[in-house]
């Protein structure tokens, strides 16, 4: 992997670009360096199922930002596609076909959700910095 400056407060890029989740999680773990481990763990593998649910069910381009909220210390990762009617479904617990990406980042972060617009969709989470 290459490895690119990336600025102090967050992180903008095309999720077709990014090759595997281990790549993901190192570009998450160079804006959240900050956080102790486990919370970069988190906030990793929350990316890694956001950007894999939006390339499984939805259209491209896909988009990902991670990103500092200071006034609420918390890391936020938002993936953003260009299907605005597919919805994220968070699932269920007893139907593995259903699938639990969103289960995973529901107990995952403190905060998730998502934003309808009226060409796109972005999907949503928080993990706090402590």
């Amino acid at each position: 992997m290459n490895m690119v400056d990336l600025p102090d407060d967050g992180l903008d890029l095309a999720v077709g670009g990014v090759r595997t989740p281990d790549d993901i999680a190192a570009r998450v773990r160079q804006i959240a360096w900050e956080a102790d481990d486990r919370r970069v763990a988190d906030l990793a593998l929350i990316a890694t199922e956001l950007a894999g649910n939006a390339r499984r069910h939805a259209e491209g381009p896909w988009r990902m930002r991670v990103s500092r909220v200071d006034e609420r210390d918390v890391l936020r990762v938002e993936v953003e596609d260009r299907s605005p009617s597919v919805l994220p479904v968070l699932g269920r617990s007893d139907d593995p076909a259903a699938g639990s990406g969103l289960l995973l980042v529901n107990r995952l972060s403190v905060r998730w959700g998502f934003d309808h617009h009226e060409d796109r969709k972005v999907v949503w989470a928080e993990v706090p910095t402590r």
